[in-house]
């Protein structure tokens, strides 16, 4: 017997894959940042122009990427979910809609974070710059470590979101094909 996969319409399932490449790249991409070694001082200048250009990068991408946030979560609301597959027990759907909720929350603390730990001018792709929103030392470090928590926690929601995609797909309930 062939099973029936409801999916997600498809502005959920492009708002998902986008949202996924923007965060895994930056969360990727800024822990590489922030554990780079300490290197001779030779080396140093090299080091502060990729640490310079991954950090701009990162910005201007998630600067740009918080409409789309704003968007898939506000889509969220207002659109009907597919049901999941019948053999999934009421709890386990009820613990995956908080990890999702929690999900969405980090993402939009890591955001709002993001934006109010800046202490330089920033913007998108030099296109356009904004100034610091908070020049207080105490803020900006606050903001920062709030970013940088969140951003560990929201790691650790993600590699269950994927553990718990591969337990489903590896007992036959069809998951992914719902964002597929």
């Amino acid at each position: 017997m062939e099973s029936t996969v409801l999916k997600f319409d498809r502005t959920a399932r492009t708002l998902h894959w986008v949202s996924a490449v923007v965060i895994v790249w930056a969360m990727l991409s800024g822990l590489f940042v922030s554990f780079l070694p300490s290197v001779a001082v030779s080396q140093q200048a090299t080091l502060q122009q990729l640490k310079l250009f991954i950090t701009e990068f990162n910005v201007s991408l998630t600067m740009l990427y918080i409409p789309f946030f704003i968007w898939r979560v506000l889509h969220a609301i207002r659109t009907k979910k597919p049901v999941y597959c019948k053999s999934l027990p009421t709890a386990q759907v009820k613990v995956a809609h908080v990890a999702h909720v929690c999900m969405y929350t980090l993402i939009a603390t890591l955001l709002c974070s993001g934006l109010l730990m800046m202490n330089r001018p920033f913007g998108i792709f030099g296109l356009w710059n904004m100034s610091p929103m908070i020049v207080d030392q105490t803020w900006l470090l606050f903001f920062a470590r709030v970013h940088e928590y969140s951003s560990y926690v929201l790691l650790i929601f993600i590699i269950i979101h994927l553990g718990a995609l591969a337990k489903h797909q590896h007992s036959g309930n069809q998951i992914l094909q719902r964002m597929l």
